[in-house]
């Protein structure tokens, strides 16, 4: 078993979902593209799916390229990277929350 965060990356359009998960496993990440049981460090979901997946506890970041509309369509909890992805913003913002998470789980 891999020792590396698996990052859930729920993304349909299939270049980006590539080039997403080539750039992730770079970095050191395990990807999984489908929900399958095992536990995410975090979750990926591009806005443009039609459907969110129960993710469970897992920290989740969205893609868009509009905020306002997922804040008016109520979408909260969420950490967002908006589109076009620029630089290393994705990375920034994973590294952020998987930080944040660890350090909430620590906690007694």
């Amino acid at each position: 078993m891999s020792d590396r965060p698996l990052i859930l990356l729920l993304v349909e359009d299939e270049p980006l979902r590539e080039a997403l998960r080539f750039s992730l496993e770079t970095e050191g990440y395990a990807v999984g593209t489908r929900p399958d049981g095992r536990p995410a460090a975090a979750v990926v979901i591009d806005d443009d799916r039609e459907d969110w997946p129960a993710v469970g506890e897992s920290p989740t970041i969205v893609l868009t390229g509009d905020a306002e509309r997922l804040l008016r369509r109520g979408v909260r909890g969420v950490s967002l990277v908006e589109k076009p992805l620029l630089g290393d913003a994705l990375s920034v913002r994973l590294s952020e929350v998987l930080k944040t998470n660890k350090s909430l789980s620590a906690r007694p």
